[in-house]
């Protein structure tokens, strides 16, 4: 019900109007009256009505001047003004200044009705159009999320030209401005199933409640970096940067530390700088210590301590003063599970540091290589990768058994580099299939409201974060615009060869909508579905 204030100095006017117009029966809730615009003002304030009904012509603050502040503090209050016939200047400056209706005295029962109705009938119209809206924002917020995604890899690896950053940060509606900046990286994975399978009740908890921290707060922006890796910018203030940084990371163990039985998690946070341009060298040194997570166990929260601890050196290069964990061939396994290309020159670059000196050893050093090879070609096999595709691309490193110790970063890199493209390969397959899978779902689906991806990830058996990633990557748009696109490529159709109605064609395509159905389509094309039926009769 809409919210209606009176304000009216003559006393027998508005209590007349107040106690004989039935306000409830025409949808509205008599919520406050005054005497004058100076009495009206504080009170307008606290109820905040939808419709203000006032006199022109009053003592102390007449309705104009209370018009017009109220239109500068409220802009989407309606205003109806009272006038006498010979007020009809007043009147007209009053809907020059934004004033919605005008109603002459004395005002009668239908009077005010007729005023009423078409007041009530604005609002409501304009609230359905601002619910479309937000329903179309909502579902456009994943394209959005994607166009982010890639904005901050470009910020952060350097390759976007400062000229260029705020602007593109301008047509994200990305809020930069601030006086220091830091960022935090972490990472969560289900130790119970793989990410594309649906997560553990433990680990969807754990993302849900770290989602919605981070997205709470204005001092943080968050965006997805990989499958499992997720990116916060934090932006504030010199003196309150590092408090944002120390409560996300407080946080995210708060969340996380409790369910290390069931989620594998890591979190490294970076120093305050002052330019937003300057978070450059912030994630190198976050990401410099980030990549200590595969080979370090119960460590959650990687400093520059921690890379300190884990890369130091063993001076005497014996291999029995070799710490054995470090090279476990889970720690190449877990770099291939997760890792990326970008990653791997600060991951060869720890993990041989960790081993200081005792590369140095002819007998260690092949060691090392045979176990690296190894372990590379196990975890590729199990991910569904050919022995011939092993043997051609990884085994044809094989001279490096021999190579010098200096030599060791350069095996290392050659070797993950085509491990990962192995991976990602039988990924692509593997996607590709679930893409050709979703998309056959959808063809078969589109007409039904009830085709989502939630839907459609269920039906496929896959987790529904994994297929909106995935879809992004293969198709290059998401899966709500693809989803969109098909169901208004459709009703085009319809629209121009069946000559259907536009309530029939939005049943027809999945929406139960009619209004919301114009709405996108409008959207779209920049036309109704009734004029794109006319002008393609």
């Amino acid at each position: 019900m809409l919210k209606v204030f009176l304000v009216e100095d003559e006393s027998v006017v508005r209590e007349s109007l107040r106690d004989n117009i039935p306000w409830k029966e025409y949808g509205f809730s008599f919520v406050g009256e005054a005497s004058d615009g100076e009495v009206a003002l504080p009170l307008i304030r606290k109820t905040a009505p939808d419709v203000l009904i006032t006199d022109i012509k009053m003592p102390f603050m007449d309705g104009l001047s209370l018009s017009h502040i109220v239109k500068k503090e409220f802009p989407s209050m309606r205003i109806v003004i009272m006038s006498g016939y010979d007020d009809f200047e007043y009147a007209k400056r009053a809907i020059k200044e934004g004033v919605d209706q005008y109603i002459s005295k004395p005002i009668t029962k239908s009077g005010m009705k007729e005023v009423l109705d078409s007041v009530k009938e604005k609002i409501e119209k304009e609230r359905t159009q601002q619910g479309y809206l937000m329903q179309y924002q909502m579902e456009t917020q994943e394209y959005e999320q994607l166009q982010r995604r890639e904005f901050f890899e470009k910020v952060l690896t350097g390759t976007m030209p400062v000229k260029d950053i705020y602007v593109e940060a301008g047509k994200l509606s990305l809020d930069i401005t601030a006086s220091a900046f830091s960022l935090i990286l972490f990472s969560i994975k289900d130790k119970e199933k793989p990410f594309e399978e649906i997560g553990s009740v433990q680990y969807c908890r754990a993302l849900e409640e770290l989602m919605s921290y981070f997205l709470r707060f204005p001092a943080y922006i968050l965006s997805r970096w990989s499958l499992n890796t997720y990116i916060v910018i934090v932006k504030g203030e010199k003196d309150i940067v590092a408090d944002y940084v120390e409560k996300g990371v407080s946080k995210i163990t708060d969340i996380c530390e409790d369910k290390d039985d069931k989620i594998e998690w890591y979190v490294s946070a970076g120093k305050p700088v002052e330019r937003f341009s300057a978070l450059v060298k912030c994630f190198n040194q976050v990401n410099h210590a980030f990549a200590c997570r595969y080979f370090v166990q119960d460590t959650h929260i990687l400093t520059e301590e921690t890379t300190a601890k884990y890369t130091s050196a063993q001076n005497d290069g014996s291999i029995e003063n070799i710490d054995s964990s470090k090279v476990d061939s889970a720690v190449i396994k877990g770099f291939l599970s997760t890792g990326t290309e970008s990653e791997i020159g600060e991951f060869v670059s720890e993990y041989l540091s960790s081993l200081g000196d005792a590369l140095k050893s002819h007998v260690f050093r092949n060691f090392f290589v045979l176990n690296s090879l190894f372990a590379a070609s196990s975890f590729l096999e199990a991910s569904g990768v050919t022995g011939k595709d092993i043997d051609d691309n990884l085994f044809s490193l094989k001279d490096g058994y021999e190579i010098k110790s200096k030599q060791v970063s350069e095996f290392m890199t050659s070797l993950l580099k085509s491990a990962l493209e192995l991976r990602d390969g039988a990924s692509n397959r593997r996607g590709n299939k679930l893409i050709s899978d979703a998309i056959a779902y959808i063809d078969e689906n589109y007409m039904n409201e009830s085709c989502t991806l939630v839907d459609v990830a269920e039906a496929l058996s896959v987790n529904s974060s994994y297929l909106s990633t995935v879809f992004s990557k293969e198709m290059d748009t998401t899966f709500v615009k693809f989803l969109t696109a098909k169901r208004l490529e459709k009703a085009r159709e319809l629209l121009a060869k069946e000559r259907m109605h536009t309530a029939d064609v939005a049943a027809a395509v999945g929406y139960k909508d009619s209004h919301y159905f114009s709405f996108v389509f409008r959207k779209m094309y920049g036309m109704s579905p009734r004029e794109y039926r006319n002008q393609n009769s």
